[in-house]
């Protein structure tokens, strides 16, 4: 196997891997997000900014040990490039949801799941070539 074909396996496994602890970060994140909206009738952008938050600890913990297999002490700098690409992401989901909520009819459920797919790329990719490098 040359090295071109390792560095296309190695980018498909942590594009995988990424998805799988997506999946993980996102149940987290929606089992949050209607507890607060549904049970204590939060704002629903107060709702996304905390139940993203829960997600993006998760996320940080499984992307740098598991899907990018950084073994290293987390550094300031690290944290703070992880903490300015979450900071981003959230500003694309929570623009979605409010887009999605004020100007079609779907269920909160719906708005959420296209709030949420909006910014998968800019996460993967914050994460693959910033974060995590």
């Amino acid at each position: 196997m040359n090295s071109s074909d390792l560095a296309i396996r190695q980018n498909a496994r942590s594009f995988v891997i990424f998805s799988l602890v997506g999946l993980s970060n996102t149940l987290i994140d929606y089992l949050v997000f209607f507890l607060l909206y549904h049970w204590f009738s939060a704002y629903y952008l107060l709702a996304q900014v905390i139940s993203y938050s829960c997600g993006a600890v998760n996320s940080y913990l499984l992307n740098k040990y598991w899907t990018f297999q950084k073994k290293n002490v987390p550094t300031g700098a690290e944290i703070l490039r992880f903490i300015i690409i979450n900071v981003l992401v959230l500003a694309v989901s929570s623009l979605s949801l409010y887009v999605v909520t004020k100007n079609f009819s779907f269920n909160m459920f719906i708005c959420k799941t296209i709030a949420t797919g909006s910014s998968f790329a800019v996460n993967y990719i914050g994460n693959k070539f910033w974060v995590f490098k």
